[in-house]
């Protein structure tokens, strides 16, 4: 055979081949194997070279002749296991052709990358396969081979155990006889000159810490078994009911089983605080899933009173701390938490240097609630960058932070940008997890707020009420994410003045909300405000009065954004009310608010002006009147039809000072 093995590999993984090629032709056969029989022929001191290179040709419907060659002169088939190669069409060919040339017992597997057998594997994602089909056709088992993947053979034994099967020799004796050549170079350098034991007592000093090292991984694996197996017991305990009339079978509820689980993880584990630790911050997760937030954080915060727990469980503790205080608009504490998770996570001696982009994600989105706009890019771009490295670009956790880059853009006013960002994120995981993933429902929800922002709202209602299907079909009717979309269907419905569906959405929205948030929650400045102004257009006064008061509470308590167009709904109720003093204070107050926090919006201000203008209608000052509702009227029909909300509250304004006007002579 001109070669001793031909290297099947998809282009992905061209540096694990290119590292196979070269381990395997720069191996220096044992003397004790020279002229000895073997696939490759009489053995000598190098093997035959290696064939690696060959092109993919995505238009060709056959194998290139020079790789069928190739294949036709190679002793052995070592096909390089990944996702990458399992889908590829070319990986697949090869292996099929080699298996017709009768060299089946001839494949050998390298595993690096993925999950072998994860398609067969209850609950694991089969895009982790990592062994192509073609292995499997006509009924043929597994190849024997090796695994370079972190904590299996590495990549010496790795080499061995292929080099084995290439020369037909046990894996054992090779592997001993390479432990023999290594202990000669030592013993050689020992021999030589005082240099030499210098360099000895370095390479003894390397072996004690390699030896401590693996010492430390060997009781870290231990460690991992062992949480391992205490959860999985954990968990089976939760759903074991003692007591025979609690017996509901499938009735009973996700957060029955977490309070259960809650109550139980309170007084056990007490002398496995690692176990407790993890199995603790991952049930107050999960409570955070379902929207039970505060229950969440109270889980969460009592983990750090555990005596004895993993130094690594912080970095999970405090950015699950990080994630229900951003739920809660906590937002500067969540950036205090954050930033703590991410300072631990960075330390040299951290095992949780993976978390480092999920923290950054937290953080961003932190700083971008925060305002703070350049802290945010900051930290996303460094997540972003991290995340493509270690997975591609079409993995969830790259949508996810293209979607934190989406909610800074949309949040600094890049509408145009945040959609783009938004519409590739959807693309990923729709394609990764599915239309009734959560995540989707949350970028469909994003993308009608950036098309109700750009003034399309029939566009952004279908996004709503999209999201909302699905909100309630996948995370049921009492979620906080499903009051989100409900206040968004019902804002669109309040602008054009479908007052009575408008309302049973809101009061369904504020429900759920005040479930877990209390009446101070900063997007509660927008479920009270806009109840208010249906309850104003229903008669009902003193209602809408209460709701404003709440609005203006949780907006100021938050320096909200909605705070200065709640002052100003809430001065217009009071001046038809005749409490002229208070509503021209609150307009007063509102303007400077209004310009700083809305500086391309023209029409906000537009509309202080209108509703000062009624004021003035009210008290009969109708010179005034005239010119700021004409003012401002001009600016607001430029903006909103006549028959919206605003176009319609405006146009009632101008005819009340037409009646005033009359009423007084001013006109015929």
């Amino acid at each position: 055979m001109k070669y001793s093995a031909f290297i099947s590999y998809n282009h992905r993984d061209r540096k694990v081949a290119s590292w196979l090629h070269s381990a395997l032709e720069t191996y220096r056969i044992p003397k004790a194997l020279w002229g000895r029989e073997s696939p490759l022929g009489v053995l000598g001191k190098r093997m035959p070279p290696v064939f690696q290179d060959r092109e993919e040709l995505a238009a060709s419907t056959d194998l290139a002749g020079s790789v069928l060659e190739a294949l036709e002169q190679s002793a052995s088939l070592i096909v390089i296991c990944t996702p990458n190669g399992r889908r590829s069409r070319w990986v697949n060919e090869e292996i099929r052709t080699f298996t017709k040339m009768g060299r089946r017992h001839r494949i050998q597997c390298l595993i690096a990358g993925g999950e072998p057998n994860a398609s067969n594997v209850a609950g694991m994602d089969p895009e982790l396969e990592a062994l192509p089909p073609a292995l499997f056709e006509n009924g043929e088992t597994e190849p024997l081979g090796a695994d370079i993947r972190d904590g299996q053979d590495g990549k010496l034994n790795g080499k061995l155990k292929l080099l084995a099967g290439l020369l037909d020799v046990r894996y054992d004796e090779l592997r001993q006889r390479e432990a023999i050549r290594r202990q000669r170079q030592l013993t050689m350098v020992a021999a030589g000159s005082a240099a030499g034991f210098v360099v000895m007592s370095g390479l003894t000093a390397a072996a004690l810490l390699q030896r401590a090292e693996a010492i430390k991984q060997r009781d870290i694996a231990r460690q991992k078994t062992l949480t391992a197996e205490r959860t999985v017991e954990f968990v089976k305990s939760i759903f074991t009911v003692s007591d025979p009339s609690e017996a509901r079978g499938a009735s009973v509820t996700a957060r029955e089983i977490l309070d259960r689980g809650a109550r139980q993880i309170e007084g056990e584990l007490m002398d496995e605080p690692s176990v407790k630790t993890e199995l603790s911050v991952t049930l107050g997760e999960v409570y955070m899933g379902l929207g039970l937030y505060r229950q969440g954080e109270a889980l969460v915060r009592s983990t750090f009173k555990i005596p004895g727990r993993d130094r690594d469980a912080v970095v999970r503790q405090l950015a699950a701390l990080g994630d229900a205080q951003s739920k809660q608009s906590d937002f500067a504490g969540a950036v205090k938490s954050y930033g703590a998770a991410l300072a631990e996570a960075r330390k040299p001696d951290n095992r949780r240097e993976e978390m480092v982009p999920r923290v950054l994600v937290g953080l961003a989105e932190a700083q971008a609630s925060n305002d703070d706009f350049t802290g945010a890019a900051r930290s996303i771009e460094e997540a972003l960058r991290l995340d493509l490295a270690r997975l591609g670009p079409d993995h969830p956790d790259v949508a996810r932070d293209l979607e934190t880059q989406g909610l800074s853009a949309l949040y600094s006013g890049e509408l145009e940008r945040s959609q783009g960002l938004y519409l590739r994120a959807l693309q990923i995981r729709e394609r990764r997890q599915g239309e009734r993933h959560p995540k989707v429902a949350e970028d469909l929800n994003q993308l009608g707020s950036i098309a109700y922002l750009r003034r399309d709202g029939a566009t952004a209602e279908k996004y709503f009420r999209r999201v909302m299907a699905t909100n309630e079909a996948v995370l049921g009717p009492m979620h906080p994410d499903l009051a989100t979309t409900l206040n968004n269907v019902g804002r669109v419905l309040l602008e054009r003045r479908a007052f009575s569906e408008a309302n049973a959405i809101f009061e369904r929205s504020l429900a759920i909300t005040l479930q877990q948030r209390g009446e101070t929650f900063e997007d509660l400045a927008f479920t009270f405000a806009n109840l208010g102004l249906i309850k104003r257009a229903m008669g009902q006064s003193a209602a809408s009065e209460a709701l404003f008061r709440k609005a203006l509470n949780a907006a100021r308590l938050h320096q909200h954004r909605n705070l200065a167009p709640v002052m100003t709904d809430l001065a217009d109720l009071l001046c038809q009310g005749g409490r002229q003093a208070e509503a021209a204070a609150l307009l007063r107050e509102a303007r400077p608010i209004m310009t700083r926090t809305y500086p391309g919006d023209a029409w906000r201000v537009a509309w202080i002006d209108n509703v000062q203008g009624g004021c003035l209608v009210q008290q009969g000052r109708l010179g005034e009147a005239q010119r700021l509702l004409g003012k401002s009227q001009r600016v607001l029909s430029d903006r909103w039809p006549v028959d919206s909300l605003y176009g319609h509250a405006a146009r009632e304004r101008m005819r009340d000072l037409d009646v005033a006007l009359r009423k007084s002579g001013a006109i015929l």
